[in-house]
């Protein structure tokens, strides 16, 4: 008897491990499709911009840390946002023309390259807006996957398993800090310059 009980034990604790190590192995699958789905649709964003810059010949006007790979390119047409010396705001403009020492935005309004303090980098801004989205819309279905497996499959109570919770918790988060990206900022002073390059 005592064994049989033995048994009936072990046999329940492991049943309730497989559960487990499912739901887990559940959870972390979703997170990792997510993640590989996001990733892949940011490379693809950086790559289309990247592309679409370096396949030009025009004159640009590069935004640069010299030493560095780090660049930014931009070209006749392209929306520029940029802050001017004892200025307190940045102004969004469309380039429309360079010179040797300043760029013209919208209706020939010139800038120039001296009086600039500071630029700002959209760029990144829908793609990682498009991250934060896919994010919090993924939350409500690690609620339907668990509710459903423990409906139609396990019959475990409660129906939300527990693991899903601290990884909603880590998507919400994505989210929120994703909607709150505003780009990037470069100020001119510290180490960053910007230049005219004519092919």
């Amino acid at each position: 008897m005592y064994a049989s009980n033995m048994n009936s034990k072990c046999l329940s604790a492991f049943s309730e491990n497989r559960k487990s190590e499912g739901n887990l192995f559940m959870v972390f699958s979703l997170f990792c499709l997510y993640l590989l789905s996001s990733v892949t649709a940011f490379s693809q964003a950086e790559n289309q911009h990247t592309n679409t810059s370096e396949t030009q010949l025009e004159p640009f006007l590069l935004l640069e840390k010299p030493a560095t790979k780090k660049r930014i390119r931009y070209y006749i047409g392209d929306e520029i946002e940029f802050k001017l010396k004892n200025d307190k705001g940045f102004v969004k403009g469309t380039i429309v023309q360079f010179s040797d020492t300043s760029f013209y935005v919208n209706n020939f309004v010139e800038v120039p390259l001296s009086s600039v303090d500071a630029l700002a980098d959209r760029s990144k801004g829908s793609a990682v807006k498009g991250i934060a989205l896919s994010a919090l819309g993924a939350i409500p279905m690690f609620f339907v996957f668990s509710a459903a497996n423990n409906i139609f499959n396990t019959g475990d109570r409660p129906i939300i398993d527990k693991e899903v919770y601290p990884v909603t918790a880590v998507f919400l988060g994505i989210g929120t800090l994703g909607l709150s990206y505003k780009g990037k900022r470069y100020r001119l002073k510290n180490k960053w310059r910007i230049i005219m390059v004519r092919l």
